[in-house]
């Protein structure tokens, strides 16, 4: 029989059910069943792995984590290179692994893979032990992820729970052992996952928790950090105190169980209520509104590309004059309970209604010396000096005024107290009664509101608004009549703009914060250069209305101290129903400025004012700035002639 006749046989065998003994004729129907399943489900794993993205996972993904490039907390520092505060996105404190204190590794890893240094990326006992647990309890009791698994899904992959992610996150994780030494995939671990109260890693959570470092943890408190890699929230001990407690004692016996601690020591350290930190702000700055916008001016002149980059900045915060200011504001308590006694149409007035800002600028250099946003950065993160846009009431004035003397009008020059209208606006004046006449130099030291109205229609509104914009506002002013006496809202930092001009004789200042931004290798990231400067008003015309609030200290609103005539002046500000309280002030380089009301636009009645509010808290400011930048008098520029004038009447004055 050839080969060929013997294998045809075989086939009439196999295929011919009539030559199988009986219990054998199923065996092909069965094969073929086999088969057509095999590959029917090889068909459908194929494409569900394909859809799933099982079937060409990208190494390339991993960079991410091999690459990790750890953040560091940007520092802050004063004018004199004092550190003011740090900012950050997320709170870090970075520990390489070789200064991780070994007993932080040996809780984290007897609670959350006590085989990391076995396995190669999967715990196979681990998951047996959890299948176990399972079968025997009914439920999940223990999982099975490793450490690298979890710093895998947390670079890469969300938390969703199917079973497609935990086939690449255990494909990624293999991968991942692969490319990175044990240690290192460790040092990842303890420092860039979130462990509550802003804190990533070991480091800040020791700092955040217990306003340690991590070399001051004792067992008890590396026990609580350990717990919390599980679920920070869950075992927040901050928020759930009991929860914590439980854990912390689970992590304690675990490291007993792999040979860390004695049954003495976890007795120790198990025994009495936890003890941390109490929640603290993540801004302690001194400075707090000051620092949230350099923060902001950072990200704005960085574009964003350095955040956690280590930055150091130095900034034109004095440090030790924004502590003597904050503790002016914080003592001002009469001031605050006067004001809310008096506070119209409010059930239950509070002295924590009332709010307060000011705000300090060199206007000869540009440097903001010192910012107060608020009177409580816990209560309230607005900032009230920067962003507010209140109306500034008569403290606009000087600029309605300084228009007036460059178009020829001179301080002795007479005005009729008489009702004025325009654009059906008719103001009234507070404290005076229609009078016949008197010279607008007296008009504007007494605060009377009809001369500015009458200037200001002849000037022409528009044309008072664009020499506004020259000299540096940025919000957008009304056209129209109420914007002469200061109905139209603008920022303090738009309103130091005007009265530094007028303090640096007629040149307008450029504002700025940041001096220089380093990156942590010393490279120079930006450095502020000075401007060209641009001249807004004749120097004349400056000397003459600084001339003029000079007088407000003497004989005007702010008479209650004279003793700041000889070197300072300034302008009252009182809008409607004393919703807004200014004092703006202006010295030889000083541009100083205070104001009071609340965040709700609250009214007030009786004796509420610019002067009774906002001015004695700028008094004791200009003191304690006089005594650290001492104060040299204005200087009368060519040009001008000083004569002995009647305030009232205009004639010389022999």
């Amino acid at each position: 029989m050839t080969p060929k006749s013997r294998l045809d046989a075989l086939k009439k065998i196999i295929t011919d059910r009539k030559f199988l003994p009986g219990r054998f004729k199923l065996i092909p129907t069965l094969l073929a069943s086999f088969v057509l399943v095999l590959i029917t489900g090889s068909i459908v794993l194929y494409s569900w792995m394909s859809r799933e993205g099982l079937m060409d996972i990208d190494e390339s993904k991993l960079d991410v984590i091999v690459n990790y490039e750890h953040s560091d907390n940007s520092l802050v520092f004063d004018k004199d290179g004092k550190q003011i505060g740090e900012f950050f996105n997320d709170y870090h404190v970075y520990y390489p692994y070789s200064k991780i204190p070994p007993a932080m590794v040996h809780a984290v890893l007897s609670i959350e893979d006590r085989n990391f240094f076995q396995h190669g990326g999967i715990d196979y006992k681990a998951i047996a032990r959890a299948g176990l647990a399972v079968l025997s309890s009914g439920h999940m009791r223990q999982g099975a992820s490793t450490i690298t698994q979890q710093v895998v899904r947390n670079f890469l992959l969300t938390p969703e729970r199917k079973l497609s992610r935990k086939l690449k996150e255990a494909i990624l994780s293999i991968q991942l052992e692969r490319k990175l030494s044990k240690e290192k995939i460790l040092e990842i671990y303890l420092n860039a996952l979130f462990l509550g109260q802003g804190s990533y890693g070991v480091g800040a959570a020791a700092q955040r928790h217990f306003g340690k470092t991590l070399e001051e943890l004792n067992p008890s408190e590396i026990a609580l950090i350990a717990g919390l890699f599980q679920s920070p929230t869950r075992f927040n001990p901050h928020k759930n105190p009991k929860a914590a407690k439980k854990r912390q004692l689970l992590v304690l016996r675990a490291m007993k169980d792999n040979g860390y601690l004695s049954a003495a020591e976890v007795k120790k350290w198990s025994d009495g209520a936890l003890v941390y930190q109490a929640p603290a702000s993540m801004n302690q700055s001194i400075a707090p509104f000051f620092l949230d916008a350099i923060q902001e001016q950072t990200d704005k002149l960085l574009d964003g590309k350095f955040k956690g980059k280590g930055l150091r900045i130095t900034t034109t915060l004095d440090l030790g004059l924004q502590q003597e200011l904050n503790t002016i504001l914080q003592k001002s308590n009469s001031i605050y309970n006067s004001a809310a006694q008096n506070l119209v149409n409010v059930k239950k007035p509070r002295e924590s209604m009332i709010e307060a800002a000011s705000l300090v600028m060199n206007h000869r250099s540009g440097e903001i010396l010192a910012m107060i946003g608020g009177r409580n950065f816990q209560r309230s993160q607005f900032n009230r000096a920067m962003k507010a846009k209140r109306a500034p009431g008569s403290c606009f004035k000087p600029l309605v005024y300084s228009q007036a003397l460059m178009g020829g009008m001179n301080w002795s020059d007479m005005t009729y107290i008489t009702p004025v209208v325009i654009q059906n606006y008719r103001p009234q004046n507070y404290s005076y009664e229609f009078m016949s006449e008197a010279t607008y130099f007296n008009a504007f030291y007494r605060s009377i509101n009809t001369p500015v109205v009458e200037l200001g229609s002849k000037i022409g509104i528009k044309k008072i608004i664009e020499t506004a914009y020259k000299m540096g506002v940025k919000t957008e002013l009304k056209n129209q009549a109420g914007t002469l006496l200061g109905g139209s809202e603008m920022t303090m930092m738009d309103l130091a703009q005007i009265y530094g001009t007028i303090g640096n004789e007629g040149v307008r200042p450029e504002p700025f914060m940041i001096q220089k931004i380093i990156d942590r290798e010393g490279q120079i990231l930006f450095e502020r250069k000075a401007p060209a400067p641009v001249r807004v008003l004749p120097k004349q015309v400056a000397y003459m209305m600084t001339n003029a609030m000079q007088a407000v200290f003497r004989y005007g609103t702010a008479s209650k101290y004279p003793e700041f005539y000889n070197y300072a002046g300034g302008k009252t500000g009182t809008t409607n129903e004393a919703k807004d309280n200014w004092f703006c002030g202006i010295s030889h380089d000083i541009t100083s400025l205070v104001w009071v009301g609340t965040d709700e636009n609250y009214a007030f009645s009786g004796q509420i004012a610019g002067n009774t509010m906002a001015l004695p808290i700028w008094a004791k400011m200009m003191d304690r700035i006089k005594d650290k930048y001492p104060q040299a008098p204005f200087e009368v520029p060519e040009g001008v002639v000083k004569k002995r004038i009647h305030t009232l009447f205009g004639f010389e004055d022999p």
